[in-house]
C-alpha cells in the first residue's frame, strides 16, 4: 500500500510535522557544510525534498539545487518558500525512483527519514543505489534517519494535540521491523485518517547497505547538533559518506 502518496500530498501533512522547523533545518545544513569540502560542491540534489526547508538554505549558500518530491502540494509550498527567500531552486515533481536527470551531483541529500517507506528492502536499497549512481565520483551523500533503538526505547503510544482548529490524534506501534503510525485529524467533525509505515534500520544495517554499493563512510552523528552517535540515546543516525 503506497500510503505516502496520499499522506505527503495532503494539506494536513505540514500541520502534523510543523515542529520540524527552520532552526532544525539550519543545524543539519550547517553540520553537512562543516564536514565536507564545499569547494568541491556545485550541484546539490535533495531527494524527497518536501517543502524545501533544506534546499532553500543550500541555495542561499550559493549551490545549484535540484529538489525532487512526489507530492505536488509540498512542491508548490517549496516553490513559494524559494520565492519568499529569493532563491532559485529547480523543483521536480517525480517519484525519486523514476528521476533520471542528465547531470550528476556533487552532493546528494536524503533527509528526515526518506527511505524505508517501501515494503521490500530491495526497494529501500534501490533509493541508496539511485543516490550512488547520480553522484559524481568523490561526491558526497548524506543520509539522515531515525535511530531504531531510540524509537523502541522512547515510543509514545498516543498523542493528541490541537492546531489551527483541528484535533490531531497520533497512535504509534511497532510491528515486526516497522514503526506504524495512525493519524486521525478531526476538523470540526470532518475526519481524515492517514497512515505511516516505515522500516526501522539499525545504524549498522544502513552503513552495510551503503558500503556494499561502494560508499565510504566519512562521519556519523547522533543528532543535528553534531553530537556523536550513541546507540541508546541518539535520536538520529546521520551518515556522511563519499563515493
Amino acid at each position: 500500500m503506497e500510503w505516502y502518496k496520499n499522506w505527503f500530498n495532503s494539506e494536513e501533512y505540514l500541520k502534523v510535522y510543523r515542529h520540524r522547523d527552520q532552526k532544525e533545518a539550519n543545524e543539519l545544513v550547517q553540520l553537512v557544510i562543516d564536514n565536507i569540502d564545499v569547494s568541491k560542491v556545485k550541484n546539490v540534489l535533495d531527494m524527497a525534498a518536501g517543502s524545501g526547508r533544506h534546499a532553500v538554505i543550500f541555495a542561499k549558500e550559493g549551490f545549484n539545487v535540484t529538489a525532487v518530491d512526489l507530492s505536488e502540494n509540498l512542491i508548490s509550498v517549496g516553490k513559494k518558500n524559494a520565492e519568499n527567500e529569493n532563491v532559485k531552486i529547480e523543483y521536480v515533481h517525480s517519484d525519486i525512483r523514476h528521476f533520471n536527470p542528465n547531470i550528476k551531483y556533487h552532493l546528494i541529500l536524503n533527509l528526515f527519514t526518506s527511505i524505508g517507506y517501501f515494503e521490500k528492502d530491495e526497494e529501500n536499497y534501490f533509493i541508496l543505489n539511485k543516490a550512488y549512481n547520480l553522484l559524481e565520483n568523490s561526491g558526497y551523500f548524506v543520509l539522515d534517519y531515525f535511530n531504531k533503538r531510540f524509537v523502541e526505547n522512547n515510543l509514545v503510544p498516543s498523542t493528541v494535540d490541537e492546531f489551527d482548529g483541528s484535533v490531531i490524534t497520533q497512535n504509534r506501534f511497532i510491528e515486526g521491523e516497522r514503526i506504524i503510525k495512525e493519524i486521525t485529524i478531526d476538523n470540526k467533525g470532518k475526519i481524515n485518517k492517514y497512515f505511516e509505515s516505515v522500516r526501522m534500520f539499525s545504524k549498522d544495517e544502513l552503513i552495510n547497505m551503503m558500503q556494499k554499493l561502494g560508499f565510504r563512510t566519512i562521519k556519523t552523528f547522533g543528532d543535528f547538533k553534531g553530537n556523536s552517535f550513541e546507540l541508546e540515546s541518539s535520536p538520529r543516525i546521520i551518515i556522511i559518506a563519499c563515493k
